[in-house]
């Protein structure tokens, strides 16, 4: 797709970026200040992939590559947004990724097994009344 922009999260895209919680996860987004506690802890690993002027997604992850967190909005899903961020973060995190998914949110687990990710465990009430998988990137892939 052309117009496709992914760079480092600026202190102003945090509207945008909670604009995309909102919409993306309903029940349970982060909270604005967790964002940018994020922002100051992951500069590096806190990307925002723009579609011409709109941001469209974000990640989040750690060097030890954790995912804590990722989101398209829902008008850009089915882009391959979500592959390019995980492409850009197997690149840069010096391990394979890793995260915790909502066991009843189907569709991102489809996504992340897409991207050569397992289930590899399960936390219980993670998400309050939601159970937590952890999903291991595979070697390899």
């Amino acid at each position: 797709m052309s117009g496709e922009t992914l760079r480092r999260f600026r202190e102003e895209d945090v509207d945008a970026v909670m604009e995309i919680e909102r919409e993306a996860f309903p029940k349970g987004r982060y909270p604005k200040d967790l964002i940018l506690e994020y922002a100051r802890n992951y500069p590096e690993g806190f990307i925002v992939l723009k579609v011409e002027s709109t941001l469209a997604a974000y990640m989040i992850y750690d060097r030890g590559g954790h995912v804590f967190s990722m989101a398209v909005k829902p008008s850009f899903r089915k882009m391959g947004l979500g592959r390019k961020m995980f492409a850009h973060a197997r690149k840069h995190a010096g391990e394979r990724l890793w995260l915790e998914v909502r066991s009843r949110n189907t569709g991102a687990i489809r996504f992340y097994e897409k991207m050569g990710m397992r289930i590899r465990g399960k936390v219980p009430s993670y998400y309050g009344t939601d159970d937590a998988l952890v999903m291991v990137e595979e070697e390899g892939f």
